[in-house]
């Protein structure tokens, strides 16, 4: 049997977050799947790690990493990563800053998901 998803045409994009937050991160992840995405979670780089030695790096759409911001001793903000892309252009677009909102949250991770 097809998945609905096949039938339309659609996929489902799955995104991995990386965050030591354990409220946050439920919080994104719960976001994220109300907007039909699937969500991979893990609370630090080994678990993140871990995770990537069992599925590939191209098994995701996006990567939201926690991270300080360039020049920022204090303010946070998830990094974007695109695994497909092995370069990709830097700058500040690539980061959410913390605090966002969940609309800003979906905004984000729609732009950056969209096809190039």
């Amino acid at each position: 049997m097809k998945n609905l998803f096949d039938i339309v045409g659609a996929t489902i994009k799955t995104i991995m977050i990386i965050e030591e937050e354990t409220r946050l991160l439920n919080e994104i992840k719960s976001s994220l799947e109300k907007e039909d995405f699937a969500v991979v979670t893990a609370q630090n780089n080994r678990e993140a790690l871990e995770c990537l030695n069992q599925k590939s790096e191209e098994s995701f759409d996006l990567i939201l990493v926690n991270t300080r911001m360039p020049g920022s001793l204090q303010t946070s903000a998830l990094f974007c990563l695109k695994p497909p892309m092995k370069k990709q252009p830097g700058g500040i677009e690539q980061f959410l800053q913390k605090p966002f909102t969940k609309q800003e949250l979906i905004l984000f991770v729609r732009e950056k998901i969209r096809p190039e």
